[in-house]
């Protein structure tokens, strides 16, 4: 009996997962944009239209959070600052912190307003405040965008009311989502509070993952424009794997929150991670010539580890060292030397590169003149020995 009720546990555990799967599989093939991307190697996972140039509603926050912490860890302010709030911030329509005419507030509080509860009055008094005119703000905007390799996006303000020539892409919107948690993670727990009191006024935190206490949400932001729908930026880590998932032009608040809790389902349900090779530690030996060592180690700069799909096994995976060889001295420390290619049956090939891990000298003259004779000798005597034969009795 106690058997009996162990397998029925396992089958219901089962059919629960594959329901679960099902359904996101829907709610992705109903939504239109969508994008998830792994956040520690950048590995593309679901994709749809996430190169459009659309309007980012209040993720566009996201980069103006960006400068704000830039500007902090590079010295030039601190969370302590006060701020005076003018007319422009105060007056500022749609979403808000409530802000006062003449308030004294902190860049801190000011953060917290701008990520937590999405207040436009926050976006404007922080770009006052830290670019000393929104205008030079929002140049600083688009010059870390270009920085930063967001080739579909561009910036006219600071808060992302719709505006002519104000864009991002799904994807731009998930590498800066991914640059922020890289470049700043001290930071990171503005976009994860659930809630913010100003002036006596609690507001929650608008994220659909927050809100909900979905598994392993850290952060994220939303976005909501007649022109750009309603959006969210979501990020998820669940034991090694961290999900950045992004959603745009949905059309109610509820959809918005179906899709991207789907598209995270089926993120972590339809693929695992492997952790093939470390950073810096040798995968290969290559042959060299005229070089003071006859090999020379290679190594990744970076952990190589790659997201597949769930059915696949081990065996399904071939790795292999590509290169021109032998590899002519001199070689120089970190040279780019070959490539590893990671082959999965019927999925996807990976490509890494690998660098030489020491610094080989050329050999000096005489023994180059050494080197040679011998490589000829040994190519000359291998073509006029007989090749042994072997037979079987």
């Amino acid at each position: 009996m106690f058997w009996h009720r162990i397998f029925f546990i396992i089958i219901t555990i089962f059919f629960a997962f594959e329901a679960l799967a099902q359904n996101a599989a829907e709610k992705l093939h109903e939504a239109q944009f969508y994008f998830l991307i792994d956040a520690d190697n950048n590995e593309v996972l679901l994709a749809k239209n996430a190169d459009v140039r659309i309007a980012p509603s209040s993720m566009t926050k996201m980069m103006t959070a960006y400068v704000v912490f830039d500007q902090i860890q590079n010295g030039k302010i601190s969370f302590d600052n006060q701020c005076l709030i003018g007319r422009d911030a105060w007056r500022k329509s749609g979403s808000s912190m409530f802000l006062n005419y003449g308030d004294v507030v902190s860049i801190e509080d000011l953060v917290k307003g701008l990520l937590v509860v999405s207040g436009n009055d926050a976006a404007i008094a922080l770009s006052e405040s830290v670019g000393g005119s929104s205008e030079n703000f929002i140049a600083l905007m688009n010059m870390k965008a270009r920085k930063l390799g967001l080739k579909n996006s561009h910036f006219k303000n600071p808060h992302g009311l719709a505006e002519d020539g104000h864009y991002m892409s799904l994807r731009d919107i998930g590498v800066l989502a991914v640059r922020l948690y890289q470049d700043f993670p001290q930071y990171a727990h503005y976009f994860g509070m659930s809630e913010f009191t100003y002036g006596n006024i609690t507001q929650r935190n608008r994220n659909p993952l927050i809100r909900m206490n979905y598994d392993g949400a850290i952060g994220g932001k939303t976005g909501h424009t007649n022109e750009g729908g309603y959006g969210v930026v979501g990020v998820v880590k669940r034991d090694y794997r961290r999900l950045v998932g992004v959603v745009n032009k949905a059309k109610t608040p509820r959809q918005r929150s179906e899709i991207i809790t789907a598209l995270f389902d089926y993120g972590f349900q339809n693929y695992k991670k492997l952790t093939l090779f470390e950073k810096d530690k040798p995968v290969a030996e290559l042959a060299t010539w005229l070089g003071k060592r006859s090999k020379i180690s290679v190594a990744p700069n970076q952990p190589i580890a790659i997201n597949i799909p769930r059915d696949k096994m081990l065996d399904d995976v071939k790795v292999s060292v590509k290169y021109k060889g032998p590899i002519y001295a001199p070689i120089g420390k970190g040279a780019k030397l070959a490539s590893l290619v990671i082959e999965v049956k019927n999925y996807k090939t990976f490509e890494y590169s690998l660098f030489s891990k020491e610094k080989i000298d050329k050999v000096s003259g005489l023994r180059k003149i050494n080197w040679v004779l011998r490589h000829k000798i040994k190519t000359v005597t291998n073509r006029l020995l007989p090749k042994p034969s072997f037979s079987h009795d």
